[in-house]
């Protein structure tokens, strides 16, 4: 089990719970209330140099000026023509406002209409850096711990605070979750004329921070058992959790090295014996 993970306190961790929860006696925790949650960016699969999200925005964006120059002299358009790098900054780095600029950009298209489009671009876009599709880039310790706590009768979730309508068309094939098993922010949507169509705004609470926990009660009735995020993002969900797990990116040769995002979950984990992954230390191989 957890062939990718180095020997370690961590991978101890991991393995004694799961062991404690699943095995008669005192800790025992019945299958049906064995919820797991994951974050989605940095913690299931890459997020740099910039989210999977940023990429299919900007794509969608430069497709829509191309198609109507005027739109270069209004905003979010006129940011990427004229390469304002502090206000795409504000665009492109938060989860969160990538869902809304993205349910804006999409607003009045059908919800499969939207799915096609963010499958035509899985279908051709890679990572600008490691030049391989984005699908691949799931990290193979996470899958395998995946199906460590699947094996254990947990019940799997993503907890995103990107865009769970773009995470969905993927996740089955990238971390084989199925859609379902997807909450993340979202744009909303409304019937009509016999079809599901989005619609421009959120749905609010977005999935991060304090708005994790309200949407996992949201959709699933229960706190999570496991949780596992790598960002100040997902510290509510962890503290709400028996066992939480924070994933921290120190590994510059095969991934990337960065704590920005992550200091105060770093410093909250020290403080509250959460365990933490080191993927410098602890993953064996990271794709």
């Amino acid at each position: 089990m957890l062939e990718s993970w180095n020997d370690g306190e961590t991978k101890t961790a991991i393995l004694e719970f799961v062991r404690a929860v699943t095995t008669p006696g005192d800790s025992f925790v019945p299958p049906a209330e064995r919820i797991a949650t994951f974050d989605n960016d940095g913690t299931l699969w890459c997020e740099k140099p910039n989210y999977v999200q940023a990429d299919f925005l900007t794509r969608r964006l430069n497709q829509m000026a191309d198609d109507d120059p005027t739109r270069r002299t209004r905003q979010p358009w006129k940011a990427l023509y004229d390469r304002d790098h502090t206000r795409l900054a504000q665009l492109l780095t938060r989860a969160s406002d990538l869902t809304a600029s993205i349910g804006d950009v999409f607003a009045g298209i059908t919800t499969e209409a939207f799915e096609e489009k963010v499958r035509a671009f899985f279908d051709t876009a890679v990572h600008p850096v490691l030049g391989v599709p984005y699908v691949q880039l799931a990290y193979v310790p996470m899958l395998e711990l995946l199906d460590l706590l699947r094996a254990h009768d947990f019940h799997v979730f993503i907890c995103s605070g990107g865009g769970r309508d773009f995470i969905r068309v993927i996740s089955e094939e990238a971390f084989g979750i199925p859609r379902d098993r997807v909450i993340g922010s979202a744009g909303t949507v409304e019937y009509r004329d016999g079809d599901v169509y989005r619609t421009k705004g959120l749905e609010l609470p977005i999935a991060e921070g304090p708005g994790k926990p309200v949407h996992i009660w949201r959709h699933t009735g229960r706190k999570p058992l496991f949780a596992c995020g790598n960002s100040n993002g997902d510290q509510e969900m962890l503290e709400i959790s028996a066992f939480s797990l924070l994933i921290h990116h120190d590994d510059a040769e095969r991934e990337f090295a960065y704590d920005d995002g992550a200091e105060k979950a770093l410093a909250e984990a020290a403080e509250l014996g959460w365990t933490v992954a080191s993927m410098r230390r602890d993953f064996a191989r990271v794709f």
